[in-house]
């Protein structure tokens, strides 16, 4: 299980790694020795970069599509989690296909978050990631918290009001929620006590339960489809939204007072390949990492642990920086950090990172068997793969900031790994 037995709560590693997601936007200057060699001069071709061109490419080609995508699977699970609901309250002889159906929708919708999870920026910073946590909420989780939610739902209220599931706290809802009732079989509770769970839970028939559990489980995928409209909407608005606040970064009024400030927002997000992807995912359930089992092998701080999806989440989240260092999704023509490289004469890191980053890609396609089996008997294989990703991040935080003149997020300023 993911969680200890008090209220099913993860600990160990939550407060560093909500601080590595909540503090992407903050940023450390980032010096480089004085005989080091940047290749950047008062004859350098950095002013014929069009920085204007990256931040509109960016949008246009990663993230408007990225969050467009996310609206679209979060709308189909919707639909395959009601002919769930609905197989099982019928006793229908498609219960087993109607679940399988479901699950693989919620895997659609996490893969395609685990893309966006390296783009917060704007709408997913503010008002300290409240929309980020509410659609998916780890490494901070609770079961228990879950498992008391289907009871006030399925009640129609709690504390004498009406269910209002946008008014609950983030480990209540989610994708972390509806990942842990999808796919845990375990129908009875996971709370510490029978006095925490829904009054006399276990005592239940399995149709009772199962029926109430996916029940919420609708609930929880119409709170996160409404989520990814107002993070759709919070980049699309014509006056407002964030795809016309990069492309004005710069002008009067504008958060960013130039395009480079703008860029080093989308930079900070970037290390979230760094702080969480490499050292949260793969470093510390194998130990390399501070976990939350003293530094030993550790299943409980897998991501994704109960739909086998860790491995997964790594992937996208490596496919989702190459879209970004490239200005678009692989095999697409656009100006992308790579070509910013180049106009300060760093051709040779552009092809190197461009290559890292591939290689770290296939890396996680030639990974075999489940993240869980590696890390209980063949932790070699993560820790190969942390290597892959560790390969990309120490340029990222080393020559591609210095050669952009950019500051390294307080999140990896001093680190030396």
């Amino acid at each position: 299980m993911l969680f200890n037995s008090n209220l099913g709560t993860k600990k160990g590693l939550t407060f560093c790694l909500m601080l590595a997601l909540s503090g992407c936007s903050d940023s450390s200057d980032s010096k480089a020795g004085a005989d080091f060699n940047t290749g950047i001069t008062d004859d350098d071709n950095t002013s014929e970069f069009d920085q204007t061109r990256l931040l509109t490419d960016l949008t246009t080609h990663v993230f408007i599509p990225s969050v467009q995508s996310f609206e679209s699977l979060t709308a189909d699970l919707i639909s395959n989690v009601s002919d769930y609901c609905q197989a099982i309250e019928q006793n229908s002889a498609d219960v087993a296909t109607a679940k399988t159906n479901a699950q693989s929708s919620w895997i659609n919708v996490m893969n395609q978050w685990q893309k966006i999870e390296v783009m917060q920026v704007g709408p997913l910073t503010t008002n300290d990631a409240k929309l980020r946590n509410a659609i998916y909420s780890w490494p901070v989780t609770n079961q228990c918290a879950v498992d008391q939610d289907v009871g006030h739902f399925e009640l129609g209220t709690i504390n004498d009001n009406a269910y209002d599931i946008t008014r609950r706290t983030v480990t209540r809802r989610g994708l972390d929620a509806a990942e842990y009732l999808l796919f845990n079989d375990d129908l009875n509770h996971s709370c510490s006590s029978d006095s925490l769970a829904p009054s006399l839970w276990n005592q239940r028939s399995e149709s009772e339960r199962s029926i109430a559990r996916c029940n919420f489980v609708s609930e929880l995928a119409t709170d996160i489809n409404n989520s990814a409209k107002e993070l759709t909407l919070a980049w699309t608005s014509d006056v407002t939204g964030y795809q016309t606040v990069l492309a004005n970064a710069g002008n009067e009024g504008n958060p960013f007072d130039s395009a480079q400030a703008a860029i080093n927002h989308i930079t900070d997000a970037m290390f979230y390949i760094d702080s969480v992807t490499k050292d949260a995912k793969l470093a510390a359930p194998i130990g390399l990492a501070d976990n939350s089992c003293g530094n030993a092998a550790c299943v409980d701080d897998i991501e994704s642990l109960l739909s086998d999806n860790a491995i997964n989440n790594v992937r996208n989240n490596l496919v989702a920086l190459q879209s970004l260092f490239l200005g678009a999704p692989k095999g697409t023509e656009a100006q992308g950090f790579d070509d910013y490289l180049i106009a300060v004469d760093a051709q040779e890191l552009a092809t190197t990172m461009a290559t890292d980053i591939q290689a770290a890609i296939d890396a996680t396609h030639a990974f075999s068997g489940s993240m869980t089996d590696a890390v209980n008997a063949s932790p070699e294989k993560v820790q190969a793969l942390h290597q892959a990703v560790k390969t990309v991040t120490d340029n990222l935080k080393s020559l591609f900031i210095t050669y952009l003149s950019l500051e390294l997020p307080l999140t990896s300023a001093g680190d030396a790994d």
